[in-house]
């Protein structure tokens, strides 16, 4: 009877959680293919025996679809990626900055969105992986969070010596946060509870990004303003 006790009240291991995060994910990938696959054939051969309204419907259906898979390939990545350990190299940031901006051309070019780089960036000591996806997030972040008109967007990354650190910052002139919630940000599901006009967004990015900054040493800060935008900066040990 105690060793049955003891294995109810043992704690799940992170190596447990990341399979079970697996097997829910495949798990769900099979309806959501299934709604995806169907509703295409739907618009490809039945489309016409549907009015306006239908097919907007019709249309959503599988937008949604697709989009729930590609949340689900997301986190399967992240969350393998935030459990193993750091493997650390000299890497130049430039080459990590130039590959998320690629990444997310089409949202930067959509939103008329100017983008500013220095023209010369340190070599960092990171884990090439781990540092990409927490840029990546805070400026997806960037992009998501705006309501200026296109062509008045504006994202500038900046990256200065701070003692015996490499500091990094994202920032824009996006719709800012009130400094009462800035902490939440971080949180899981933070930044959709703050901005459910927009459907949600990005629940889990910024919290995967603090994790990924925390897994070099590093740490990860927000200072922003209503209305006038946001600056997310985070330390790499040089």
């Amino acid at each position: 009877m105690t060793a049955d006790r003891d294995s109810v009240d043992r704690p799940a291991t992170n190596e447990e959680l990341i399979r079970l995060f697996g097997i829910l994910s495949h798990d769900l990938k099979s309806p959501i293919f299934a709604i995806d696959g169907f509703s295409e054939l739907l618009i490809s051969d039945y489309v016409e025996k549907l009015d306006e309204e239908g097919q907007d419907f019709l249309r959503r259906i599988r937008s949604s679809a697709q989009y729930m898979k590609r949340v689900l390939d997301d986190m399967s990545h992240l969350v393998k990626l935030v459990s193993r350990p750091s493997m650390p190299r000299a890497i130049p940031l430039k080459e990590v900055v130039e590959e998320v901006i690629l990444k997310h051309n089409y949202a930067i070019e959509e939103g008329g969105v100017k983008v500013e780089v220095p023209a010369e960036l340190p070599v960092v000591n990171a884990d090439p992986e781990k540092i990409r996806e927490a840029i990546g997030a805070l400026l997806a972040n960037a992009l998501f969070f705006t309501d200026r008109p296109k062509g008045e967007r504006k994202v500038t990354i900046e990256c200065t010596r701070q003692n015996d650190d490499w500091r990094v910052c994202v920032r824009d002139n996006g719709i800012g946060i009130d400094p009462r919630y800035i902490q939440q940000v971080f949180e899981l599901g933070g930044m959709s509870k703050l901005d459910k006009a927009r459907g949600g967004g990005p629940g889990y990015g910024l919290y995967m990004a603090k994790r990924l900054v925390e897994s070099h040493g590093g740490t990860l800060t927000a200072e922003s303003v209503p209305g006038e935008g946001s600056s997310f900066c985070f330390t790499i040990p040089a």
